[in-house]
C-alpha cells in the first residue's frame, strides 16, 4: 500500500522537476569541487559523487541501463580504481600543504590575474559552462518527444549494443582495460635500482648485528 501511494507522487511533475534541479545544482558542484580541490585522493571521491548525481538524472530519465552503467563503469570501474591505486602508491596519508596563491604586496589586479593563473582549470571549466548554457538558452535544441518509453528499452539497448554500435561497446571495454593497467603501474611503482637494494641489505645486515651485540650483552 505504502508503493501505491509513493508513485503517483514520484511520478509528479513538480517532484521530477524539482529533482533534476537539485541533482544538475549538486553535480555542478561536486564537479567544481574536483577542479578546486588539491588533494587527489579526496578529488577522486568527490568525481565518484559527480557519476552517483548523473546516474540519478538518467534514472529520472527512465533510463535505467544507462544509470547502472554510469556506476559501474565510471563511478567503481575507473574512478575507484585509480583511488585505490593512487592510495597504495601513497601509504602515508596525504596532507594539505599551504599554497600561496600571491604576494601580499601585489596590486589587487595583479592579485586576481595570480588567482586565475594558479585555478586556470577550474575557471576553464566554469567559462566552459556559462558558453554552452548561453548558447542553449536562446532555441531548444532538443525538443522532448511525446512517445513513451518502452518496457523493453533494455533489451533494445543490448541489442543496439551489439549490433549497430559493438565498435563503441568494445572501446568501452578498451578503457576499462587502459583503467585497470593505469591502476596496476600506478600500484607497483618504480622498479628499484641495485643500489638500492645493495643498500638495503647493508642496512638489514648492520641491525641484525646490532641486535646480536645486544643479546650477547
Amino acid at each position: 500500500m505504502g508503493q501505491d501511494l509513493l508513485s503517483p507522487l514520484l511520478s509528479a511533475p513538480i517532484v521530477e522537476t524539482w529533482a533534476f534541479y537539485l541533482l544538475t545544482t549538486l553535480s555542478i558542484c561536486l564537479a567544481i569541487g574536483v577542479l578546486a580541490d588539491r588533494v587527489v585522493i579526496r578529488s577522486g571521491f568527490i568525481l565518484i559523487g559527480v557519476f552517483g548525481t548523473i546516474s540519478g538524472i538518467f534514472l529520472l530519465l527512465s533510463a535505467q541501463f544507462l544509470a547502472l552503467a554510469q556506476i559501474m563503469i565510471y563511478a567503481v570501474g575507473i574512478t575507484l580504481m585509480v583511488v585505490i591505486a593512487l592510495m597504495l602508491t601513497n601509504p602515508r596519508l596525504e596532507r594539505e600543504q599551504a599554497v600561496v596563491y600571491y604576494d601580499e604586496s601585489l596590486p589587487p589586479l595583479a592579485k586576481i590575474f595570480a588567482s586565475c593563473k594558479r585555478n586556470l582549470s577550474l575557471w576553464t571549466a566554469i567559462l566552459s559552462f556559462v558558453t554552452i548554457y548561453a548558447a542553449l538558452i536562446g532555441e531548444n535544441h532538443w525538443p522532448l518527444s511525446d512517445q513513451p518509453v518502452g518496457q523493453d528499452a533494455v533489451k533494445v539497448l543490448g541489442e543496439a549494443l551489439v549490433t549497430n554500435y559493438s565498435i563503441p561497446f568494445e572501446f568501452a571495454s578498451v578503457l576499462l582495460l587502459a583503467a585497470l593497467m593505469g591502476a596496476i603501474m600506478l600500484a607497483k611503482g618504480e622498479p628499484k635500482n641495485k643500489d638500492d637494494d645493495e643498500n638495503l641489505a647493508v642496512v638489514d645486515e648492520a641491525k641484525k648485528q646490532e641486535n646480536n651485540l645486544a643479546l650477547q650483552r
